[in-house]
């Protein structure tokens, strides 16, 4: 059985729990997710963020697990103008 390191089989002490999720974008509604499972993340930053699957992956990487704390505005702008240069290759 091939399992995926996103998705939490047990809730264990280090296991993430997300209760709320927010994107925000200058000139658009934000995105709020209340306690998201790993489809709706990747799903609702795929849309919201008009990306591709594996970039809504790595947002998600970089937003929820490699940094401790939320994502600025001026860091999620950065991000966002990286993965549209990926894109454009």
């Amino acid at each position: 059985m091939e399992t995926d390191d996103w998705v939490c089989l047990e809730n264990g002490e280090d296991d993430y729990v997300i209760e709320r999720f927010e994107v925000r974008v200058k000139g658009k509604k934000p995105l709020v997710i209340n306690k998201p499972n790993y489809s709706k993340l990747v799903f609702g930053s795929q849309q919201y963020l008009n990306i591709k699957l594996e970039p809504a992956k790595q947002f998600i990487r970089e937003s929820v697990l490699e940094t401790p704390e939320p994502l600025s505005f001026d860091e999620y702008w950065r991000m966002r103008q990286v993965l549209e240069q990926h894109l454009t290759k």
